[in-house]
């Protein structure tokens, strides 16, 4: 008979899941409770969720939400690092927190990204794709520098037909000055 906290942290974790355009299952065990509180922090900084949770809890919050892809990722200890609405952001802190601190046991093991499972390869490259804001200001250069080559290319036009109408009207003026 399942105890009302446990009934309280399966609807926790389903509602964790159930929002997720990414959730990162992660291995946590061994780190000290003050490495964890600088991971949270991080995670908190960037507006990401981090939460420990017990597989057994997961995997029924994983059939409950009817997402069953969630169930891969309660395998041993795991720590779920969520966002709703950027995938790219939690998968960059993590990479970040695993690559400076070379000691952690902290390590990706998979991900449910938009409802696909990947594995920590995927997460590892999506950690090195630039911020949103980044993506969108290079795009943003790349269309201006278009729209600038385009207009002038309209204006080199117009000044090479406005050349080619004179010099044809120098041409039936000398034409017709001489007759």
């Amino acid at each position: 008979m399942p105890t009302e906290r446990k009934i309280r942290l399966v609807e926790e974790i389903k509602e964790l899941i159930s929002g997720a355009e990414i959730a990162i299952a992660a291995s946590y065990q061994g780190i000290s409770v003050a490495e964890q509180t600088e991971l949270r922090t991080a995670m908190r900084e960037a507006g990401v969720r981090f939460r420990v949770v017990k597989n057994t809890l997961l995997l029924r919050a994983a059939d409950d939400a009817g997402l069953e892809v969630y169930r891969e990722l309660a395998d041993g200890p795991t720590a779920l690092v969520v966002s709703n609405d950027d995938p790219v952001t939690p998968a960059r802190v993590l990479a970040t927190y695993i690559r400076e601190n070379r000691n952690t046991t902290v390590a990706i093991r998979n991900a449910v990204l938009s409802g696909e499972l990947v594995d920590a390869a995927y997460v590892e490259d999506l950690a090195t794709v630039p911020p949103r804001d980044e993506l969108i200001a290079r795009i943003a250069g790349g269309l201006v520098g278009q729209i600038t080559q385009f207009a002038g290319l309209i204006q080199a036009t117009t000044r090479e037909f406005a050349g080619l109408i004179e010099a044809r009207a120098n041409q039936l003026e000398a034409e017709g000055g001489g007759a």
